[in-house]
């Protein structure tokens, strides 16, 4: 903007100082209008030698002020954008545009920018904004400000494809939100059978633009270059794209494409992440059993280290697999080795911070939760997270700020009308709690804190109705026994509840910090049982 205006400036000055001196003179006596006849030759030479030094002089000073001001204007913008970058420039990318008019190639819009997006994934001075997140433009009618507001991102890279006879040819723009300025546009082409060279040279255009670099013990090196079969790839692409489905797809029907990927590709790191990812996915829904989860997760996480030795990624994986073997202390080095290696990886602050109430250490805990958000602003579980956290710690007016503030957004809300009637509950004001838990509407036949609030308000046949549905869908698929310990509680039975509680501990279950937490079992917190399990989790 600077060199802008200084070269209207100058070229207006021209056009004036060019009428001003057709009129007057430079003369011994001062500026004089022109006579329309010379008294003397001399006179004439001589104010016309004193007009062009003063031409010349002014010229001389216009090109000086140019030149520092285009050093000027180059070095703050490149410090403006170093100082972006330390404070943590949020980036997005979405997924590219498929002008290639041929579905077989569809896969790539979300796939070619899922690959940009891991390239950067070591980079600590920039916050990389999840594909769960970014991903959910894809085909919108919404504008980059739009978007770029909604997702809170500073630089938006967007981009499109076409593919001749296997040579893709991908566009790419660079868009700085805040001022809507194109900071870079760029060409690459290469082959569909190294994919994963097109999408590292994206994220290099990326990075020269931003003038970042990776982290010192970054995860760089994951890039190494080894052509990927370009059916694997997409095979890898669908699987991906299975598990960001905000539907819910089963875990089959994501594993399927990743284990295609392996038999096609044994090489090829990361159908091996993503099998692990959703496994352990399946876990954090409460789908699919700790135990069961985690040693199968541990197989293909255990490979994909063997291919890629000390992946931050692949920590994150190991930490959380260790969580859900109850294994805490041998958790934690690998979810530090994570964050350092893979600053961006947002499974790791989610994991981490879980493991981190058995600790007791709220407060690193909420750091990581909101690292999370940030990362993965679109995802509803980060603000269930973090209100549940507050819960934890008896920090109910934040909770209940955290709470309503969703609610004010989307008042079916339904993770949010759960924790406020939880919230309720925690206050003692069950009338209100059973009021709010009817606005969710749904799923409350197998709703373990429904059942809980009827109990507590007298609907004694309403909890039982909930029990038995939860009991019977208990022997059919997993159902965290915690959950249930928490409902026999509130509907006073008591041994029974224990019982589901020793489940619940030999399962790993991750919900027994509800239990302990909450106010919602207090009446078996004092049995003996009750203090040899819990107590030995959280080193009491």
């Amino acid at each position: 903007y600077v060199i802008r205006g200084l070269i209207y400036l100058l070229t207006i000055g021209l056009i004036l100082w060019t009428g001003f001196s057709w009129v007057y003179d430079l003369t011994p006596d001062g500026i004089r209008k022109t006579p329309e006849e010379y008294d003397a030759v001399e006179t004439r030479q001589m104010n016309s030698r004193r007009l062009n030094a003063v031409i010349v002089g002014s010229v001389i000073t216009a090109v000086l002020v140019l030149v520092a001001g285009s050093f000027w204007a180059g070095s703050t913008w490149r410090m403006d954008k170093a100082a972006a970058a330390t404070s943590g420039l949020r980036i997005a990318v979405l997924p590219f545009e498929d002008r290639s008019d041929n579905a077989e190639f569809a896969y790539l819009s979300e796939g070619l920018a899922e690959d940009v997006i891991s390239t950067l994934f070591d980079f600590s001075t920039v916050s990389v904004i999840s594909s769960r997140s970014a991903f959910q433009f894809r085909d919108t009618d919404k504008s980059i400000g739009e978007i770029s507001r909604e997702l809170n991102a500073d630089i938006v890279l967007t981009g499109s494809y076409t593919i001749t006879n296997q040579r893709v040819d991908v566009k790419v723009e660079i868009i700085d939100t805040e001022v809507d300025e194109i900071l870079n546009y760029a060409s690459v082409m290469g082959e569909l059978g190294r994919i994963r060279d097109i999408s590292t040279q994206i994220g290099g255009h990326l990075q020269e633009s931003l003038g970042v670099t990776p982290a010192e013990a970054g995860d760089h090196e994951k890039k190494e270059g080894r052509p990927v079969s370009p059916e694997a790839f997409k095979l890898y692409s669908l699987g991906k794209s299975a598990m960001r489905d905000h539907t819910g797809q089963k875990l089959a029907e994501v594993t399927k494409y990743f284990e295609a990927a392996i038999e096609l590709d044994p090489d090829y790191l990361d159908p091996y992440i993503g099998m692990a990812e959703a496994y352990l996915f399946d876990v954090n829904r409460g789908y699919l059993s700790p135990t069961e989860g985690a040693a199968k997760a541990k197989k293909y996480a255990l490979k994909a280290e063997q291919l890629h030795p000390g992946s931050g990624e692949v920590s994150g994986l190991l930490g959380s697999i260790h969580f859900c073997n109850y294994e805490f202390d041998q958790a934690v080095p690998y979810f530090e080795k994570s964050l350092e290696k893979s600053p961006n990886f947002t499974l790791a602050y989610q994991w981490y911070s879980f493991i981190l109430y058995f600790f007791r250490d709220f407060e690193r805990a909420e750091q990581l939760q909101m690292k999370a958000a940030l990362l993965d602003p679109l995802d509803a579980l980060n603000d269930v997270y973090l209100a549940s956290n507050y819960i934890f710690q008896d920090k109910l007016v934040q909770a209940e700020e955290l709470i309503d503030a969703k609610l004010s957004l989307n008042p079916d809300h339904l993770e949010m009308i759960w924790l406020k009637s939880v919230l309720l509950v925690e206050k003692g004001m069950y009338q209100e709690a059973y009021e709010t838990i009817l606005k969710r509407k749904q799923f409350l036949d197998t709703n373990f804190v429904a059942g809980y609030i009827y109990a507590r308000v007298g609907k004694e046949e309403q909890a039982e109705r909930v029990l038995q549905t939860i009991v019977e869908r208990s022997e059919k698929q997993y159902v965290p026994p915690s959950q249930i310990t928490i409902l026999l509680s509130g509907m006073g039975r008591y041994e029974e509840a224990l019982e589901r509680l020793e489940e619940a501990f030999l399962a790993h279950d991750l919900w027994i910090g509800w239990v302990h937490f909450t106010s919602m079992a207090n009446p078996i917190k004092n049995d003996p049982r009750y203090v040899s399990m819990v107590g030995t989790l959280l080193r009491e």
